[in-house]
């Protein structure tokens, strides 16, 4: 199953200003993590069922939500270091 993915107005926000090789780093991964959101190898759990953290290289992290009956991962906050 493929999930779709829904940024949050806040994630959006915090997007602005991304430099561009961390941009194509944070698109790759959000399509990885739609293909998979379980998967240990990009994601991360935060102790809050369905929700889950993943790295942007070293670059910040995302967290995020899964939303199984509807397919939907929602990316609620991106943290960058720039």
């Amino acid at each position: 199953m493929s999930y779709r993915m829904y940024l949050e107005s806040g994630a959006l926000r915090q997007m602005q200003g991304l430099p561009e090789q961390t941009f194509d780093m944070l698109v790759t991964l959000l399509a990885r993590i739609c293909d998979d959101p379980y998967d240990p190898v990009f994601s991360a759990p935060t102790g809050v069922p369905r929700r889950r953290v993943a790295d942007v290289g070293d670059f910040g992290f995302i967290a995020f939500a899964v939303h199984e009956a509807a397919g939907l991962v929602r990316i609620f906050d991106l943290v960058w270091t720039g």
